[in-house]
């Protein structure tokens, strides 16, 4: 019984001590840390992530006929063939990408149709305040596959200054914790 309480009263500590450090640190980068936005580079594709409104509208700044847009999770409404096709985007030129459930694995598998159509470069969109972690996640995914990669903003009811609302304040907490877990995942354990 002693080592059953050893292991919960380290697990609780380790929990508190990564709790702290999250809220230590949302409170000293804050809300602009949550957002990069590149100054997109000309490429070969442009990968949508699915989960927000107008990443989708948002890409297809930068689509011109014969780019390929690859959409991941693409059963997701705001993400879909047939959404693309409606905002103007030749069928022929969407690939989709059905198994996707996290920011991961929309590197894993996009990365897997880059190398199989042969495309050195691509311009990945996502919302405004899922931008840091999705750098992250692709420029390592990426790493050693020699594909350039830029990234674009589409703007989100998120923001970075002011007076923070409710709603600001779970979507970053939700992306610190996030982004603690996604690094601890590809830099500390390399999974």
């Amino acid at each position: 019984m002693p080592m059953i309480k050893k292991v919960l009263l380290t697990i609780f500590i380790t929990s508190c001590v990564a709790l702290f450090t999250i809220i230590i640190t949302f409170s000293i980068l804050g809300r602009p840390f949550l957002v990069i936005d590149d100054e997109p580079e000309p490429s070969e594709a442009i990968i949508v992530l699915s989960g927000g409104e107008g990443r989708l509208s948002h890409a297809l700044k930068w689509y011109e006929p014969g780019r390929v847009v690859i959409l991941t999770n693409a059963v997701e409404p705001p993400t879909t063939k047939q959404h693309a096709v409606e905002l103007g985007v030749r069928p022929s030129d969407v690939i989709e990408e059905k198994k996707a459930t996290s920011t991961y694995s929309n590197a894993t598998l996009s990365l897997e149709i880059m190398q199989e159509q042969d495309l050195e470069s691509a311009l990945v969109v996502t919302s405004d305040y899922h931008t840091r972690r999705t750098k992250m996640t692709f420029e390592k995914i990426y790493s050693s596959s020699g594909i350039q990669l830029s990234y674009a903003a589409a703007p989100s009811p998120f923001s970075t200054t002011g007076k923070m609302t409710r709603p600001d304040h779970m979507t970053a907490f939700s992306e610190y914790v996030k982004l603690s877990g996604y690094w601890l995942r590809l830099f500390v354990f390399h999974i």
